[in-house]
């Protein structure tokens, strides 16, 4: 576990950074995780570093009362090992879907150890669908064993059993949550945006919607602060999927706070179906609102029509709607036109919008173009956008030599994001060259003592002790 918190420190922040450029593959996997879930997947807790406090179950909830399984394990692989072993990944997801869904309660807590001796990138995913399975059948016993015996780790799968169990008994997972909300205090944290990712009260609140409108809106409401404005949102964004007109009617009665929150929500749900009539709605709301609604409801309208999306983001004030919505259109637009899209932002954002999109525009353009892109780099005055550009470029320059990628980064001003940009990049070279790698950490004047003690200690990637 020591060696991955060493190792993985720029790793981790890489994760995140691409995270928030909208990389379809870690979004896709964060998603799948529920709330964050893949950070710290990697280690059993055990590092004497890592202090946690064990908490005891409420006692306000059980276990649901789901019928016993009785294991079909009759044919087909009957572990871990022997799925790893066949042929196909999408054959071997499947066949653990079947094997964690045959096992009786009792079998899960040994599985769930077993998962410490898997590699990183099996652990994720095996962690995910082990503990998603538990809850369903025993989610204070799967909630227990993250407390007792994952340390740290746990707080990441927890978000996995919570959503789980809301699935299918929100009411019991509802209390718990309410009686437990300490230990999921991580939940939104990691996410896209400024408001950070789903909390627990959203997680529960939106898996309740789909089997109980009115009884998940009545919980959401009774809950204070952050809570349940984020509760309520999750609830309406999900009623807004097949009846938006009635989630928008439903907003009258919450307090100004929860408002905010719900005509965002609604709004990026409606504009999936029907523009006009979204737009129009948005018209009707208190003027503080529009912006904010109008701009979630762009980026819903860029996936479908980018060119009116670019357009309407455009006739968003300043401030950070308008941002937002410049940055979801340009990520869009880059798609296809990266070079157009950067033109785009320049020309017509601000320098926070421009701050903020430069670097999703140009993890398209350095895949299509890297010797365009740099050259557009090159172009740019120091200052936080040429700063977030580079470190996109480097991230995603997997054609560039290490070096090439490596003198870039060292021309970032930000010491924060030239020691990011440089650690990923040094790693990478790692694992081609340890020596040559080594020599340059150890020599930069670049980076500081601290980040060459941390590169020069990762072990797991190819660095000296």
């Amino acid at each position: 576990m020591r060696i991955f918190l060493v190792a993985g420190f720029f790793l981790l922040e890489s994760l995140i950074f691409l995270l928030l450029m909208k990389n379809t593959v870690l979004i896709a996997l964060a998603c799948l995780l529920g709330g964050g879930a893949f950070g710290y997947l990697v280690g059993s807790g055990g590092d004497p570093e890592v202090t946690t406090v064990d908490k005891a179950p409420s006692t306000k909830v059980s276990n649901r009362g789901v019928p016993p399984r009785t294991s079909s394990r009759s044919e087909g692989p009957k572990s871990y090992e022997e799925i790893t072993a066949q042929p196909g990944q999408i054959s071997r997801i499947q066949a653990l879907v079947s094997l964690y869904s045959d096992l009786k309660p009792d079998e899960y807590a040994a599985e769930a150890d077993k998962l410490e001796s898997l590699p990183f990138s099996e652990r994720i995913l095996a962690a995910y669908l082990l503990f998603a399975a538990w809850a369903e059948v025993s989610p204070l016993d799967a909630m227990g064993h993250a407390n007792s015996k994952m340390g740290f780790a746990g707080n990441f799968v927890k978000p996995t059993v919570l959503q789980s169990w809301a699935a299918s008994d929100p009411s019991a997972a509802a209390a718990y949550y309410e009686s437990n909300k300490g230990e999921f205090a991580m939940m939104g944290m990691m996410g896209r945006g400024r408001g950070g990712g789903d909390s627990g009260s959203s997680v529960i609140a939106g898996e309740w919607a789909k089997q109980d409108p009115d009884g998940a809106f009545n919980w959401a409401k009774s809950l204070e602060g952050r809570d349940g404005t984020r509760a309520t949102a999750g609830v309406l964004a999900q009623l807004a999927k097949t009846d938006p007109a009635k989630a928008a009617g439903l907003v009258g009665d919450l307090d100004e706070a929860a408002q905010a929150g719900a005509y965002a929500s609604i709004a990026g749900e409606w504009a999936k179906q029907d523009w006009a009539s979204t737009e129009s709605w948005i018209s009707s709301l208190p003027a503080d609102q529009q912006g904010p609604a109008l701009g979630n409801a762009i980026k819903s309208l860029a996936v479908s029509d980018t060119a009116l999306a670019a357009q309407k983001a455009l006739a968003i004030p300043e401030g950070d709607a308008r941002t937002e919505a410049m940055e979801e259109v340009s990520s869009v637009m880059a798609e296809s036109d990266p070079s157009g899209a950067m033109d785009w932002v320049m020309q017509n954002g601000s320098e926070e919008a421009q701050s903020e999109s430069v670097g999703d525009v140009m993890q398209s353009w350095v895949r299509e173009d890297p010797a365009s892109a740099r050259a557009w780099i090159d172009g740019q005055a120091q200052g936080d956008v040429r700063d977030n550009a580079v470190q996109s470029y480097v991230f995603n320059n997997q054609s560039g030599s290490p070096q090439e990628n490596i003198a870039l980064a060292e021309s970032i001003g930000a010491d924060r994001s030239r020691d990011r940009a440089i650690g990923v990049t040094a790693m990478r070279w790692m694992s081609q060259d340890p020596d040559a790698a080594t020599g340059y950490i150890q020599s930069s004047e670049s980076i500081s003592d601290g980040v060459k003690e941390r590169l020069l200690n990762g072990g797991g990637f190819g660095g000296r002790r």
